[in-house]
C-alpha cells in the first residue's frame, strides 16, 4: 500500500497528460478542418444559404461551415476571420465582418482566393495543476488554422455534342428563306403570258370588219370579255407567300464563351437553375433549349418520387405544360431575347427536386446526368451546353 501510494501519483499525472494530449490534438484537427469546410463552401459556385447570394458572399454561410465540424466550442463567430488575396504573399484583405450576414465588397476573378482564419481555444481541465499548456485568445497563444482556396468564377468549357442528345438544331430554318425568295419572280412570267392573248385578238376584229353587215360589230363588243383577264391580278395574292416564311434574324458577331458566360447548374426547392451573362451590347434571339433532369428520383419525401416539368421561365415565362421527361426540347413562345447583363433560366417542377440524378436507389438511377444546351438563332455557330 505504501508503494501504491507513492506510484498512484504519477500514474494519475501520466493518466491526465494522455487525456490532455488527445484532447490538444483533437481540438487542433477540429479547428483545421473548421477552416478547410469554410473556404470549401466559399470557393464553390452557385447560391449560397441566401437566395441569389454568391457563397464567396454569403458570410452567414461561410461561419455556419465551419461552426458545423466545431464538436467541443473551442471557437466562436468572432474567432473566424474572413479575408480574400490573390495568391501567397501578402496579407489579404478582410471582408464580411460581423455582424454582417452577406458582404457584395468582394467581386473576385478567376485568380483570387478566400482565406479563412479561425482561432480556437485550448484550457486544460485542471487549470492550476498544468497551467503553462494553455492556449487560448486571451492569453495571445491560441490554437490557429488558415486555410485558403482559389474561386472559379467561370469555366470554357468545350463539348461535343452527341447526336442522340442534342436538340433539333435551327439548320433547317434557312432553307424556307432561300425556297420563298424565288416565289415573287414567278408571277411576273404569270402576267406575260397573257399579255399576248390579248393581242390575238386585235387580229380578229379586222376579219369582222370585212364581212358587210354592220351586225357582226356588236360582237366585237364582247371582245371586253377579255377585260375578265384582269382576274389573272389576283396573282398578286401570292406575294402573300412570302409574308409566311420566316423573318430574317440578324447575325449577332462576337458570339463566344468569353462574351456568353454562364454559371453552373443549381437547384432550390422545386426549380434547377442556371444563370447566363451577355458581355455583348445586343440582344441575342434564343432558338430552342434542351434540358435533362431527374425525373424518376429527383423527388424524396413520399411514394411519388418522379419530377414533371410544367414551367420554363427565362425571368418571363416562356412554357408551361406538363412533361414526365426525363428530356425535352423547349421552343420559347413568345420570341425569348438574351439581353445584355445577367438573366436566370428556371425550370420548375410539381414537386421539390431533393436528389441530383445518381443520388437515388443503387443501380436504378444511373441515367445520363442533369445537362442544359441552348441554342441561339442569332448566333448559328455558338452553343452554351452545361452538364452537372
Amino acid at each position: 500500500m505504501v508503494e501504491f501510494a507513492i506510484a498512484l501519483p504519477i500514474l494519475l499525472m501520466l493518466l491526465y497528460g494522455l487525456l490532455e494530449t488527445g484532447r490538444l490534438l483533437f481540438l487542433y484537427s477540429t479547428i483545421v478542418t473548421a477552416s478547410r469546410q469554410a473556404v470549401r463552401y466559399g470557393s464553390t459556385t452557385g447560391d449560397g444559404s441566401t437566395p441569389g447570394v454568391p457563397r464567396y458572399q454569403d458570410c452567414a454561410g461561410i461561419r455556419a461551415a465551419a461552426q458545423r465540424m466545431d464538436f467541443l466550442n473551442a471557437f466562436d463567430d468572432e474567432d473566424i476571420e474572413i479575408s480574400y488575396d490573390n495568391g501567397p504573399g501578402p496579407a489579404g484583405t478582410p471582408y464580411c465582418a460581423l455582424p454582417l450576414l452577406t458582404d457584395p465588397s468582394f467581386g473576385p476573378t478567376n485568380s483570387s482566393r478566400i482565406q479563412v482564419t479561425i482561432k480556437g481555444d485550448f484550457l486544460p481541465v485542471i487549470p492550476r495543476l498544468v497551467p503553462f499548456i494553455e492556449r487560448s485568445v486571451a492569453n495571445g497563444d491560441p490554437i490557429i488554422g488558415i486555410s485558403a482556396r482559389t474561386i472559379l468564377v467561370s469555366i470554357t468549357i468545350a463539348v461535343t455534342n452527341t447526336p442522340d442528345l442534342s436538340p433539333s438544331t435551327p439548320t433547317n430554318t434557312s432553307a424556307p428563306t432561300a425556297t420563298n425568295t424565288p416565289l415573287p419572280t414567278d408571277t411576273p412570267t404569270a402576267t406575260a403570258t397573257e399579255t399576248p392573248l390579248a393581242s390575238e385578238t386585235p387580229s380578229n376584229t379586222p376579219t369582222a370588219t370585212l364581212s358587210p353587215t354592220a351586225t357582226l360589230s356588236p360582237t366585237i363588243t364582247l371582245t371586253p370579255t377579255i377585260t375578265l383577264t384582269p382576274t389573272i391580278t389576283n396573282t398578286p395574292t401570292l406575294t402573300a407567300t412570302p409574308t409566311s416564311s420566316p423573318t430574317p434574324v440578324p447575325t449577332v458577331t462576337g458570339c463566344n464563351s468569353t462574351n456568353i458566360r454562364h454559371g453552373q447548374i443549381s437547384k432550390s426547392g422545386s426549380s434547377m437553375s442556371m444563370t447566363i451573362t451577355n458581355l455583348l451590347t445586343v440582344p441575342v434571339q434564343v432558338q430552342d433549349i434542351f434540358v435533362i433532369w431527374n425525373n424518376n428520383y429527383g423527388h424524396q419525401i413520399g411514394s411519388d418520387k418522379t419530377l414533371k416539368l410544367v414551367t420554363v421561365s427565362w425571368e418571363d415565362p416562356i412554357w408551361t405544360g406538363n412533361s414526365a421527361g426525363a428530356s425535352i426540347t423547349v421552343v420559347p413562345s413568345p420570341t425569348t431575347l438574351l439581353a445584355p447583363g445577367t438573366s436566370t433560366l428556371t425550370f420548375t417542377f410539381h414537386q421539390s427536386y431533393d436528389n441530383w440524378e445518381g443520388q437515388g436507389p443503387p443501380g436504378q438511377d444511373n441515367q445520363t446526368p442533369e445537362r442544359i444546351t441552348i441554342s441561339f438563332a442569332s448566333c448559328t455557330s455558338f452553343t452554351i451546353d452545361v452538364s452537372r
